[in-house]
């Protein structure tokens, strides 16, 4: 049993809306003072987790355990914890500080105390400037700052963030993931975040619990999960993947389309014969003109589309059947063309190899004109 103040305990916990399963049977320990993400697609069951943490649900099977204690029944704010939503939700009749102080008087704290708590919040997230400001007066990036010493402010030992960065343009979002991973370290609170946003998730995450129809697919640290995922969902769902459906082989499968594999290190042990998915990541994927001299783990192609991002080439090469996905370092000192012949190949250590039975996989299609 976990006591630490700001760790948390789910024990079986199940939640039904009607016939619908929201959350089935999770087991998940969370520890005090780490920064967890609940990562998955809508409809996984993430957000219907955070709010039965918050106190806005309550389960219908199994019980959750915060800091060592059951929270059945008890209501949101009882709980050691504080939610910062998307939308922020702050009162725009009122100033910065008050809507950070709007807590501390609903409890009734004098009013020396409240003024020191909300100063010393605003200063956590670099606010103190705009205290008098109103919230249509400030970008979506400073209103965030505000969501969040609005709940820092009562001291909580839990901070639950549901998609609080969803509202924000690219570069802002990027710019607060760092924000808050930092204040997160400095302030050693335990963080549960909410995202569909794998590299959210990745950039700021010392674990992450990857969700998939109420379940959790794999709990692990961000390496962990991009280099050995367990589940063909989670290969990809969490970064990008190129797959083949085949059939398992002695030592790795044979793709419908014939291109045969090699595996290394598969990650799930698919009996010959059975049916398997082979995926290999677009960056570990080697183009060349000439022709490997090993008949395994490579393909001919063509190039159908070239796309540059900076640090990285894109390619979309064209086989037989498929489009691939293909990232190649700028520096690279072969580039291609579209139309170009092409051979693709990679290492058995790049392989992953799962069953194809009941597998639920992330197979987007790389566009030709990417």
């Amino acid at each position: 049993m976990v006591t630490e103040r700001g760790s948390v305990e789910l024990v079986d916990v199940t939640k039904r809306y009607g016939d619908v399963t929201a959350v089935d049977k999770i087991n998940l320990e969370i520890h005090a003072g780490e920064f967890l993400s609940l990562l998955g697609p809508s409809g996984c069951g993430k957000t219907t987790t955070l709010r039965m943490l918050a106190g806005f649900e309550q389960p219908d099977e199994g019980f959750i355990r915060i800091s060592g204690q059951y929270v059945q029944g008890v209501p949101p704010y009882k709980r050691d914890v504080n939610t910062v939503f998307q939308h922020y939700a702050l009162f725009p009749h009122m100033t910065v500080a008050e809507n950070v102080a709007y807590g501390l008087r609903q409890k009734g704290v004098n009013k020396s105390e409240i003024a020191a708590r909300v100063t010393e919040a605003l200063d956590m997230v670099q606010m103190s400037k705009l205290a008098d400001r109103k919230p249509r007066q400030m970008s979506g990036g400073q209103q965030q700052r505000v969501a969040v010493a609005r709940a820092l402010v009562n001291r909580p030992s839990i901070l639950l963030l549901d998609e609080p960065l969803g509202a924000l343009d690219r570069k802002l979002r990027e710019e607060m993931q760092i924000e808050l991973k930092l204040l997160q370290t400095r302030l050693g609170i335990t963080f549960v975040f909410v995202t569909h946003d794998q590299e959210e998730a990745m950039s700021m995450s010392d674990r992450i619990a990857i969700m998939l129809n109420g379940h959790v697919e794999q709990l692990a640290d961000p390496e962990t999960v991009y280099e050995h995922p367990t589940t063909a969902f989670v290969a990809g769902f969490v970064g990008r993947n190129n797959f083949w459906q085949g059939t398992a082989t002695e030592h790795g499968s044979q793709a419908d389309d014939g291109t045969v594999f090699v595996a290394s290190r598969p990650e799930e042990d698919v009996p010959n014969g059975e049916p398997a998915l082979s995926a290999v990541r677009p960056e570990c994927i080697h183009l060349s003109s000439a022709q490997p001299a090993k008949s395994e783990n490579c393909v001919q192609a063509t190039v159908a589309g070239v796309s540059y991002f900076g640090d990285v080439l894109q390619y979309v090469v064209r086989t037989r059947t498929k489009d691939l996905l293909v990232l190649v370092p700028r520096t690279n000192p072969e580039r291609f063309q579209v139309d170009d012949a092409v051979w693709c190949s990679w290492s058995a250590e790049d392989v992953y190899l799962f069953s194809a039975r009941q597998a639920n996989i992330v197979m987007a299609a790389p566009s030709a004109t990417a």
